[in-house]
């Protein structure tokens, strides 16, 4: 009877350590990696007010691809951008608009999985300065959402800003 009870105790065990072990999370890099649409980039300033990204504005579109092999491409942009009164002779006033409303970079990324970060090293920016750099984020996962908080240096009189994306494919 002991035999046959200490069987069952084991095989019970061991179903339910297997039960658990199935239910371990992929690794937070591979559950970074796929395409993410642009939901939010809102800035929290020091006087407790919030406003969108000024960049990209209230409507921001755009995308974050994280690869498996390690790459990271961003493109963002604020849809409200002025429109070039002539496509193939535009102003330096319809360049300057164009840019001042993007934000595109790509390069390779790392995950820090104990405190939860992902470093972009930046190989190739809209901003030439950028190029050669490093963008830190904090990011956490809220069903098929991923939210990014960008780490410091922080812009002027900001003191968080958050960028929240939604999976749209692997």
């Amino acid at each position: 009877m002991k035999k046959q009870l200490l069987a069952v105790l084991v095989l019970t065990l061991t179903g339910l350590l297997a039960l658990l072990h199935g239910q371990n999370p992929k690794p937070l890099r591979a559950q970074l990696v796929g395409t993410w649409r642009l939901v939010s980039s809102t800035q929290t300033l020091g006087d407790g007010s919030s406003r969108p990204d000024p960049q990209t504005g209230q409507k921001g579109v755009g995308y974050l691809i994280y690869t498996q092999s390690g790459r990271v491409c961003v493109v963002v942009a604020n849809p409200d951008r002025s429109r070039w009164a002539s496509v193939q002779a535009p102003t330096g006033e319809d360049l300057r608009n164009a840019f001042d409303g993007l934000v595109a970079y790509a390069g390779t990324f790392e995950v820090n999985e104990a405190e939860q970060s992902v470093v972009h090293h930046i190989e190739v920016d809209r901003v030439p300065n950028s190029t050669g750099t490093d963008r830190k984020r904090f990011f956490s996962f809220s069903g098929d959402r991923l939210l990014l908080r960008a780490a410091a240096p922080l812009p002027k009189d900001v003191t968080e800003w958050t960028i929240i994306w939604q999976r749209v494919g692997m």
